[in-house]
């Protein structure tokens, strides 16, 4: 069902409730072993949707998501939408000081939690939560089937995902439902999906990948499949099993199913389409991964959470279109609707083949930072008579109108799709070690990416300690992979810790390894 449809346009439940009532039977989701239909699917997202209106009349808000990779954290989202609020998917597992932390500012109006989040909750103090929390399905208000998804506005708050922030605290992008519309409009129209085709859903709710995964399949009727955390680098069974038409995830399992020599020829005979996004995509990985699902299209794209998904795409051809001297694929030209530049340090244009920073343009932009009227005017400029996303990566134009990714232009770095700021790691460790003398890099950088992060510091505390406090407050893909204690921390001709050093430490320490290794 398209969602150009006045009826279910402005609500990201609606074309779930459309297809509740022309095919019902049909499975909408298939989690933990549980497969649901589009009729049981709708009747639960009602239902909670009843259960989060059911208190004194209010204006939309957002509804806490605490859950992953369960029955509860899809009806969540979907009750959430059908009411006409905003979700924000919180990962059950956080720390706790940093999920008090963002509860404080979110200040929700309700949450939901499967087993995982109830845990991590319990933990937190009740006193000053005012929100009521849901952590059972079977306590719901009766089905409704007169209550439909209620309209929303376009720029009404679809979601909100949290990323790093530079400054220690986390960041808020608040999504329209606009952008949503488009993406998945513009999603169906690229790809044709059909009721028939078979999702796979590998990101997690707070990562914006599964805004596609999720609206994108059931806008065309079909079934999503969520990938178990067990088999989330090495899907291979998954995939076979499940019969997937439809693959979406970061790079990095590609790369590591082609480093394990997982991937052989026709290994993925069901794929009809495979979107490799989130993190730089290495060629060699995606011509194994081309020749696994050989009839399969293999798709790269790109796309910042300030844009909601994807905004760029390169499809693998033969030859490939390569970012010189990197091994990548291009990121390719903007998808129908957005509009791309590249501006330098002044926010004018380069001409084509100069290097400058990314600007995005269109539809699918984000309504800026939440409570961050400054950042936002500061990532979202008005230039002429548009509005723009600066992404903060390094990028060129071909003389094809094609985009190279050349790196970041600031501290920020992915691991494994997600973004990190390098500065958020150092003001926790500087916290934790009592002192600003510290340092986070991002190593070791693989095709662009990073593997993890190293950190460095002077105090008297052990590396044990220091990561043991570092697990309880930052998610657990931003806790660094090593701590290293330095006697003094190198310094720039300005007087700057000089992290370039830093990396040049750990490159040398890494090559010796290796001449040992091969000597051996």
């Amino acid at each position: 069902m398209d969602l150009q449809h006045a009826s279910m346009e402005l609500n990201l439940a609606g074309p779930l409730f459309e297809h509740s009532r022309r095919c019902g039977s049909l499975i909408a989701l298939s989690v933990a072993g549980i497969e649901i239909s589009y009729a049981e699917l709708a009747a639960l997202a009602q239902r909670v949707a009843s259960w989060l209106t059911s208190g004194s009349p209010r204006t939309s808000s957002y509804v806490v998501i605490l859950a992953s990779r369960s029955l509860e954290a899809y009806a969540g989202l979907l009750g959430a939408a059908w009411a006409g609020d905003a979700y924000v998917p919180l990962d059950p597992h956080l720390p706790i000081e940093r999920l008090g932390q963002l509860l404080r500012t979110i200040q929700p109006v309700a949450l939901v939690a499967d087993e995982a989040g109830q845990k991590t909750l319990s933990s937190l103090p009740s006193k000053g939560r005012a929100f009521p929390v849901l952590t059972s399905l079977k306590d719901l208000p009766a089905y409704d089937p007169e209550k439909r998804p209620r309209l929303m506005q376009p720029e009404g708050v679809a979601y909100m995902i949290f990323t790093s922030g530079s400054t220690g605290t986390p960041k808020g992008v608040i999504v329209p439902v606009r952008a949503v519309h488009h993406l998945v409009t513009r999603m169906q129209e690229i790809y044709q999906f059909q009721p028939e085709d078979r999702f796979s859903n590998a990101y997690n709710l707070s990562f914006d990948g599964s805004v596609h995964d999720l609206f994108t399949a059931w806008n065309a009727g079909s079934s999503v499949h969520v990938v178990p955390v067990t088999q989330l680098m090495a899907p291979l069974k998954f995939i076979q099993e499940r019969q997937l038409t439809v693959w979406a995830s970061v790079p990095s399992t590609a790369v590591f199913l082609e480093r394990m020599k997982m991937l052989s020829p026709g290994a993925f005979p069901s794929l009809r389409y495979s979107i490799l996004a989130g993190e730089a995509l290495p060629v060699r990985s995606a011509q194994a991964w081309q020749r696994a699902a050989s009839g399969s299209i293999v798709d790269n794209l790109y796309g910042p959470t300030e844009c909601c998904v994807f905004s760029t795409m390169q499809r693998l051809e033969d030859p490939p279109l390569i970012t010189p001297n990197r091994g990548l694929v291009a990121i390719g030209k903007p998808l129908p609707g957005f509009e791309a530049a590249v501006f330098n340090g002044s926010g004018s244009p380069v001409p084509p083949g100069s290097c400058g920073e990314l600007a995005l343009s269109g539809p699918q932009l984000a309504n800026g930072y939440f409570q961050d009227p400054e950042r936002t005017a500061a990532r979202f400029p008005v230039v002429g008579d548009k509005v723009w996303y600066l992404t903060g990566d390094s990028v060129y134009k071909d003389e094809s109108g094609s985009y190279h990714h050349m790196g970041r232009i600031d501290s920020q770095v992915k691991i494994l799709g997600h973004r990190v700021e390098l500065g958020e790691v150092e003001a926790e460790l500087g916290s934790v070690c009592g002192s600003d003398a510290v340092a986070a890099v991002a190593w070791p950088i693989d095709h662009g990416s990073a593997r993890g992060v190293v950190v460095f510091h002077c105090s008297r505390r052990t590396s044990q300690e220091i990561r043991q406090a570092l697990m309880e407050r930052l998610p657990r893909y931003m806790v660094p992979n090593q701590v290293r204690w330095l006697e003094n921390l190198p310094l720039s001709s300005n007087g700057k810790i000089d992290r370039a050093m830093l990396t040049q430490m750990l490159e040398r320490e890494s090559a010796e390894s290796l001449e040992i290794v091969t000597e051996e």
